[in-house]
């Protein structure tokens, strides 16, 4: 195949669910949960193996079993053909969405016709690293390691919640709005869990007590007053805390992407179509605005307006980032996260963006009334990525 400006659609999405860290799917390996859902993926939609042109994967850690090209290992053990190509992306929490717009690129470009991408990241299993040179000891589990002297001079050193905590006192976003937030993030998901709608995304998955896991396994309801009382995670901070921060995890999020020619030829209905995409970034400490920043991105190379977007699944890694999108943006909120976000469901680095992607794709497949939609996702030292689809 070698024709470019070929039009991308999105086949399927799947995802596992998104486990606790050391929880239900602690005990799974990030190449072989990875091949799980592409497995899967590939029976569902009756994908010819031989047709898939490589798969790319968004992997944040790659220090322990993730390691020597993750997505490479995936494709292996999910049984795809030598001659499919893998790639490993990193971008941090972006890194999922980045493997999907990589992959449309290709597409686009004539490069392929066929192609598997999305976010694998196993938390749980995250190594300790110990470095050869001076003997220092790190966890790779998140955050700063091995940091180069010059970046202390460059910029500061923020860890996520230190970033977090900059947004609300710079946008004054009080913990009573950020728990709000969280809150009706909670109850959001829950009604989305009644209508059965999350089982249309994730794949069932047993833990190692042979438990079947069919949602997310940190989905709980918390009252606004137990909200209030969760400790601080910055020592000197005043608002963020472990009720209105993402809690970190295990999971896998996938897409099947292919060409116009390879929907035709093989007569298949896909869920949406990728209609453009913008990576952007910013000064790492104000991490949360670099989805702003990528938005504005994206809607430049689209006709639409904000207002006349249907569906908005954006980025929560904490309550306020969320909040300053919707507020820089002037977002109308009902739009944003409409069954909820990763406040409950969970938020595995690389997994976090590309979920968002498979929720979109899944209610633009579902709901002929969402004609247009944007995913949106920020990302650790200020990279940000967004993709808008619309109606196949």
């Amino acid at each position: 195949m070698n024709n470019k400006n070929q039009t991308i659609y999105i086949i399927d999405a799947l995802r596992s669910p998104i486990g606790k860290l050391y929880g239900a799917l602690s005990h799974i390996r990030p190449d072989d949960l990875a091949s799980l859902v592409i497995q899967e993926l590939i029976a569902k939609n009756n994908l010819e193996k031989a047709s898939i042109d490589g798969v790319i994967l968004g992997c944040a850690n790659q220090a322990g079993e993730d390691n020597r090209n993750v997505a490479r290992m995936a494709s292996l053990l999910a049984g795809l053909p030598y001659s499919a190509v893998a790639t490993t992306i990193n971008s941090l929490c972006s890194s999922g969405m980045e493997a999907i717009i990589s992959a449309s690129r290709s597409i686009a470009l004539g490069e392929g016709d066929c192609y598997i991408a999305g976010g694998i990241e196993s938390m749980s299993r995250s190594p300790l690293i110990t470095s050869k040179v001076d003997k220092s000891t790190v966890n790779s589990l998140i955050g700063w390691r091995f940091v180069n002297p010059k970046i202390y001079a460059a910029c500061p050193t923020l860890s996520m919640p230190e970033t977090a905590e900059l947004l609300a006192k710079n946008y004054n976003i009080n913990r009573d709005l950020q728990d709000e937030y969280a809150y009706q993030s909670r109850l959001k998901y829950q009604t989305a869990l009644e209508r059965s709608i999350w089982s249309e995304e994730i794949l069932p998955i047993k833990d190692h007590k042979n438990k079947l896991w069919q949602i997310d396994e940190q989905h709980r309801i918390l009252s606004l007053d137990l909200l209030s009382k969760l400790p601080k995670l910055v020592e000197n901070g005043h608002c963020i805390s472990s009720g209105n921060a993402a809690r970190i995890g295990d999971g896998a999020a996938i897409v099947a992407l292919a060409s116009e020619s390879y929907i035709k030829r093989h007569n298949i209905q896909p869920l949406a179509q990728v209609k453009t995409w913008a990576s952007a970034a910013c000064h790492p400490s104000n991490m949360g605005l670099s989805a702003v920043a990528a938005t504005q991105k994206v809607m430049q190379r689209t006709d639409l307006q904000l207002q006349e977007l249907d569906w908005i699944e954006m980025s929560e890694s904490f309550a306020v980032q969320a909040l300053v999108c919707i507020q820089e943006l002037g977002l109308d909120p009902e739009k944003v996260n409409p069954y909820g976000g990763a406040l409950t469901a969970g938020n595995p680095i690389s997994v976090s963006a590309a979920r968002l992607v498979v929720s979109l794709a899944k209610e633009m497949g579902r709901n002929p009334n969402v004609k247009n939609g944007l995913a949106a996702a920020c990302a650790g030292l200020g990279t940000g990525a967004a993709l808008i689809l619309e109606q196949a």
